[in-house]
């Protein structure tokens, strides 16, 4: 049973207690600084998390650029709209945040390491992003690991896309990371066609890795995200490349708290044999890991312009229909079961049926709401799934062609749909749009 982690009230704020390999003396006082410099990304989020929106924002955008920028605070200024980059709004509060980070860098032996932290350190304070997420995606290995400032990655609540503070630190777990290196040189392998391969930026380098999670902080402790996929700006995934990150905690707590209890509910006695606990919870991961080693595939250069709002329910559900079809490699190469596939599967049903029953908390829950009820909906169409008693009833075989079938469809919308065609489509599946 996994360890659950120590929430605070109302604090975006999430302190896990994973069993940590050994470390030496010198990793646990730099790990010990960089769990400091985490917490103190929690006030700098609540602060984003109370702003008001704004009239008039796109408007005073055609003036000035530099409102719709991610990293800007806009601020009413002498009945004027102004745009006041982060990194000078919260100077004061992440000043103690540099210094942890370079006092962590200049006691590290792993020099590349702090190398990386004193960039990091510089970047939250005068605002180059890219040359902290450069220095990272070219850093080797190492058994340490944090992710710390504002995260692009869509969060609605955060008025216009701005992006939002947050924090994790963690452990390589390195059986976990070797198991995903593994799935990403068999389906990286795979060369897919699509619709207009033009449309696709292929990212220069992947890098993925697993962690035990020591603490999450901002916008992370709010979502609990199982994994990432990151950066999202595709302009810098073809400069740089990207990194897969699956987070072993995170999922843990939200098989507890989500799959494990609605599929006890939605499926019958005779089936739920048939999965154990652990089957279901290596699912949820699994599933996790093909969604985000997806993402490499739909990297398409105007998907999010032309979808505009519905971008991210497309996307994302996109990789997570792709990732069950990339599945399929797996299984041919052995590096899979069949039951495992069906865990998967299972586990994603799980989750879907959850997020329908529970509803959206706000715009940024609801598009993955969203997504959820298109796939149910989809299967159930295609007679993949069947309601029958209040319980569902799955046909695997069904569910894969359905699959590519649906697979198809997201993608055709990524690479050359409009924002009419993702609306329309989601129409027809999920019919709330707000």
């Amino acid at each position: 049973m996994p360890k659950m982690p120590k929430r605070f009230a109302k604090e975006p704020l999430i302190e896990f207690n994973p069993k940590l390999p050994k470390l030496s003396e010198n990793e646990s006082k730099v790990l010990k600084l960089l769990v400091e410099a985490a917490k103190l990304i929690v006030p700098i989020y609540k602060l984003q998390e109370n702003q008001k929106p704004l009239e008039g924002i796109k408007k005073a955008a055609k003036k000035n650029p530099a409102i719709l920028s991610p990293y800007t605070v806009i601020e009413e200024q002498n009945g004027k709209l102004v745009a006041i980059p982060y990194h000078v709004k919260y100077a004061d509060l992440l000043k103690p945040i540099a210094e942890k980070l370079r006092e962590a860098a200049k006691i590290t032996e792993n020099k590349e390491f702090g190398k990386a932290l004193k960039i990091q350190a510089k970047v939250l304070l005068d605002g180059t992003y890219e040359q902290a997420s450069a220095a990272w995606l070219k850093m080797e290995p190492y058994i340490l690991d944090i992710s710390i400032g504002p995260l692009h990655h869509y969060d609605d609540r955060l008025f216009f896309s701005k992006a939002s503070y947050h924090a994790w630190v963690g452990v390589i777990d390195r059986e976990g990371t070797d198991r995903l290196l593994n799935y990403k040189a068999v389906t990286l392998s795979v060369r897919r066609k699509t619709l207009s391969p033009k449309e696709r930026i292929e990212p220069k380098k992947m890098k993925v890795k697993v962690l035990d999670v020591v603490i999450f902080s901002g916008i992370m402790a709010r979502t609990k995200f199982v994994g990432l996929n990151l950066p999202i700006d595709t302009n810098f995934v073809e400069k740089y490349g990207a990194d897969v990150t699956l987070f072993n905690q995170s999922n843990d707590l939200r098989f507890m708290e989500q799959v494990l209890p609605t599929f006890n509910q939605i499926f019958s006695k005779d089936f739920k044999q048939g999965f154990s606990e652990e089957d279901l919870r290596r699912g949820y991961l699994r599933y996790t890991a093909l969604h985000e080693l997806a993402h490499s595939y739909l990297y398409y250069k105007n998907a999010a312009k032309n979808l505009e709002d519905l971008f991210l329910c497309i996307y994302e559900l996109a990789a997570t229909i792709l990732g069950l079809r990339l599945a399929g490699s797996l299984l041919l190469k052995d590096r899979i079961t069949d039951k495992q596939l069906q865990s998967m599967i299972v586990a994603y049903t799980s989750r879907c049926i959850y997020l329908m029953k529970k509803g959206g908390n706000g715009r940024f829950m609801m598009k993955y709401v969203l997504g959820s009820t298109i796939f149910i909906n989809f299967m159930l169409e295609s007679g993949a799934l069947r309601w029958i008693d209040n319980q569902i009833i799955s046909n695997f075989t069904k569910i894969f062609v359905s699959l590519h079938d649906l697979s198809n469809i997201l993608e055709s919308l990524l690479i050359q749909g409009t924002r009419k065609d993702a609306e329309s489509f989601i129409n027809k599946y999920a019919s709330d749009l707000s």
